[in-house]
This record gives structure tokens, sequence and C-alpha cells, in this order.
């Protein structure tokens, strides 16, 4: 029974071999013409980095896989030379294909793949790549017996030496976006398309990497299309459909992570809209009251100035110096007093904007500080939080960690000549604990608590810029305060600086001591 349903799928597939090879090409056609229109509009984001190289790999792998029913009909038009150079053109399509699929896997991990490395390994290897095939067409050209033999070879090796690794390197990289660059967007649909489209590269090394053509030296004559054709009555091509359609399925459903891209860049443009009425609304009241009470107590002041000139010029007449002296007394008292109202107008006002800007998150606040400074600066930010939170901090606790950040982000902006800045937050510590560990091990021994990673959260700012500091008899308030915004967040400041290489300003706290201790201070 197994054997006749085999039979008869071998018959069918073969009458259609032609419909099989356009669905496989066809599915890998829109995976393509979908990643290139995506790459067209603008976006910050790492993923977009993949698509341009996604989009030439799927264009290439359509055109390579519909060579395979073009090359066999025209066998019978054209000439065996003539078939011979198809075949070779095809195979350069093919190096292309899993050259693009290689460029796509070494963008999706950057940074840890320095970006030139992608340009130099892929247009490199398809260099050498085209100069070997060149090279073997050349000689074989004209031979019939040894030609397809000889091609079969170089595509098994492209297979084999290319689209395997190429393939693996890019589903290990969508997975490395989906937990570190949409994790902080917090919409679980796109990171599973993600990390479900990697799955699909893994199904595609095992349909279009391992399974060649059928050659006599292992494994392609041991696991190859053909023997799983003959075994399972279904065409390679199907599979190959198939990893495709899951690839370009869950693909097309990531990308909605664009949308929620260019959502929170409106919103952001809205917030700094609103925030400059803001600042003019500030400026206005500034103006129009604070600046207005100052400059009424400056003229009492020195109207209290000259009835003092007065009462010193009164000279043998006691009863004229004590009315001046009596009327610059209440004059000081005047400005005294406006000054005492302005200063209690001033500290409500400035506790009025503290209390209205504070986030009950830390992730979403530390969020609108980075894309303020990313609206600002215009310098590319990376912006990654990992982890859950396992305490809280208070409203003034996050408002130290705001404010170092955006000390150092401002730093950065002024002195750094950075091109490229990161910022991670991390609610289970930082991933380098070695500095620190002794002392805060230390510490907790002493209160009779466990070091947990789980309880300190890490804030790490970076950036590759000029990566120089201040000796430490011109550090200014900037540092100073950030320091003492630590002490009194009970956490660790460390900056470290290499010279043309970058700053990184790593802060940790401890959520228990965080909650524990009393932040001592005193409102403006």
């Amino acid at each position: 029974m197994i054997d006749q349903v085999r039979a008869l799928l071998l018959s069918f597939f073969a009458a259609n071999d032609v419909i099989v090879q356009f669905v496989h090409g066809q599915v890998f056609l829109v995976l393509g013409v979908t990643m290139g229109l995506q790459w067209r509009q603008r976006s910050e984001l790492e993923l977009a980095r993949a698509l341009p190289w996604l989009a030439g790999f799927g264009i290439l792998e359509a055109v390579a896989t519909w060579g395979n029913s073009f090359i066999p009909v025209q066998a019978a038009l054209l000439p065996p030379v003539a078939i011979q150079d198809l075949r070779f053109m095809q195979l350069l399509v093919y190096a292309a294909t899993f050259l693009a699929l290689l460029g796509a896997g070494l963008k999706l991990n950057e940074p840890a793949v320095p970006p030139r490395v992608t340009r130099y390994v892929s247009f490199g290897a398809f260099a050498v790549i085209t100069a070997l095939i060149t090279v073997q067409h050349v000689l074989v050209r004209g031979d019939s017996g040894t030609g397809y033999t000889n091609n079969d070879v170089i595509e098994a090796a492209l297979r084999y030496g290319v689209c395997t690794p190429a393939a693996l390197l890019v589903a290990y990289g969508l997975r490395q976006q989906a937990s570190h660059l949409v994790g902080p967007l917090h919409v679980e649909r796109v990171i599973n398309a993600l990390r479900v489209a990697g799955y699909g590269f893994v199904l595609y090394v095992l349909v279009e990497g391992l399974l060649a053509p059928p050659l006599a030296s292992f494994p392609a004559n041991v696991l190859n299309d053909q023997t799983v054709y003959i075994l399972t009555g279904i065409p390679v091509g199907i599979l190959r459909a198939i990893a495709g359609g899951v690839i370009t399925f869950f693909f097309f459903r990531a990308l909605e992570v664009f949308r929620i891209e260019a959502d929170r860049l409106a919103q952001a443009l809205e917030r700094q809209k609103s925030l400059g009425a803001e600042r003019e609304r500030i400026s206005r009241e500034l103006h129009d009251t604070t600046i207005q009470s100052i400059y009424a107590a400056g003229l009492v002041l020195e109207g209290a100035r000259q009835s003092i000139d007065a009462a010193s010029e009164a000279g043998g007449r006691p009863e004229d110096a004590g009315v001046a002296l009596a009327m610059a007394r209440g004059d000081l008292d005047a400005a005294i007093g406006a000054l005492n109202k302005t200063i209690q107008g001033i500290r409500n006002y400035i506790y009025d904007l503290r209390t209205s800007g504070t986030e009950e998150n830390l992730t979403v606040g530390l969020g609108q500080v980075v894309e303020e400074f990313r609206a600002r600066t215009g310098l590319p930010t990376r912006w990654m939080a990992e982890g859950r939170p396992w305490g809280t901090l208070s409203a003034e606790q996050r408002q130290h960690v705001y404010q170092i950040a955006r000390e150092a982000l401002n730093n950065i902006a002024r002195h750094a000549q950075a091109t490229r800045v990161s910022v991670e937050l991390r609610y289970d510590g930082c991933g380098d604990r070695n500095r620190g560990d002794q002392n805060r091990d230390n510490r907790n021994r002493g209160n009779g608590k466990r070091d947990d990673a789980r309880h300190v959260i890490c804030l790490r700012i970076s950036d590759n810029g000029t990566g120089d500091l201040p000796s430490q008899g011109q550090v200014g308030r900037g540092l100073r305060n950030m320091r003492e915004r630590a002490q009194l967040l009970g956490g660790t400041l460390d900056i470290r600086a290499t010279h043309g290489k970058g700053t990184v300003v790593t802060l940790e706290v401890n959520v228990n001591d965080a909650e524990t201790k009393t932040v001592v201070g005193r409102r403006p």
C-alpha cells in the first residue's frame, strides 16, 4: 500500500515538476520583495540592516530555482555547450544566493561582528568563488561527459560549505534580535514570530543546505535530493517551499516591529513638541512672575539703600536719621518677604514638575530619557532592557537613576565625539560581575543577606567616542553629582574609558539595599 502511494506521488510530481519549481521560487520571491519594500522604510533597528541582504537572498533563490525548470526545457532547443553556459550562470546565482544569506547572518549578529566584516567577507568570498567556477567552466566547456558532474560537485560544495553555515548564522542572529533588540518592546507576538522564522532557517538547512545533488562521495552518495524523493515520493522542492513559506510568513508577521517603532517615534516627536510648548510656558511663567518679583524686590532694596544713605547724611538731626532708618527697615522687610514668597513659589513649581514627570516603571522612564536624547542629538542609540524587576525603587530613587543617565548621555553629546551609543538596563545584574563582587559579598554577609543577581539593577551606558576622561583636578560638577546620586542609591558607579574606543558608565544598585536605605536630601 505504501509503495503504491509512493509510486502515485512520484508519477504525479514528475508530471508537475514545473509547478513545483514555480511554487518554490515564488515563495522566496515574495520573501525578497517584502524585505526589499521594508528596507526602503527608514529605521534605526539593527534588524533593518539585514533586510537588503535578505531581499537579495529571496530574489536570487527564486531565480536559481526557476533555472531548474528553464534549463531542461532549453535542452531540447540549444546545443550542449549553451546548456553548460546556462548551468554555469545558475551556479553563479546559487553562489550569490548563499553569500547574500551569509551577509544577512553577519548583519544580524552585529555588533559582535564588525560592520565592515560583512561586506569584506561576502563580496570577497563571491569574487573567489566566481573565479573558481569560471576556471572550472572554461576547462570543461564543451566536454559533455564531465560538465554536469563537475557542476554538481560545485553545487554540493556551495550547499555544504556556504549555505549551511550561513543559514545557521541567520537562525542564531534572529534569536539574538528577538532577545536583545525587540525584547524591550514587550510585544510577545513579534518576539515569537522572529524565533519561529529562525527555526524556519534551521529547516532550510535540512532541506536546502544538506540535500545536494547525488554524487559518488559521502555524504551526497547517501543523503541527497534524489534519495529523499525516491523514499518519500515528495520532491525536495516541496520541502524547500515549505521552509520558505515558514520563513516568509513569520518574517512578515515580525515586520510589525517596524510599525511599532514608527508609532513610538511619532509619540516621541509628539512628546518633544509638547516639551517645547511646556518650555515656552515655563519661560513665560518665569518671566511674568518670578523674574518680575525678583526685579521688584531689587527696586525695594535699592530704596532701602537710598534710605540708609539719607540716614548717614542726616548729620546732627536724629529725627531725620530715625525716619530714614525706619524707611530702610521697612523696605528690607518688604524685600525679604517678597524674596521668601518667590523662593516658595519656585520650590512649589519645581516640585510639581518633578512629580508630574515621575514614571512608576523604571524601564519606561529610562526609555523616555533615551528617546529624548536620540531626538535631541540624532545619534544612533541602542536601547535594551532585559529581565524583570524583583523589587521597586521609590520615585526619588528613580529620579536619581534618570539624572545619572541624563548626565552620562549629555557628556557623550558634548565631549565624546561618538557615532554610536548603547544604553542597557538589566534587572539581573551586569554580565561581568567580577568587579565589585567582593565588596558586595562582604556587605551582604554583614547584613545577613544572600547575594542574588536578581536583586541587582545594572544600567550600562557606552559609546564609541574618544574615550578621554578629565583629569582629577578637572572633574566637573556633573561627574560629582553622578557619584553622589549613586551613593544616595546605595549603589556603585564605575566609569571606564579606553582611548580611541569609547567610555563605559556602569551603575549597579542592589534593590534590597535601595529599599532599606533612607535617602537623605533637601527639597530644592
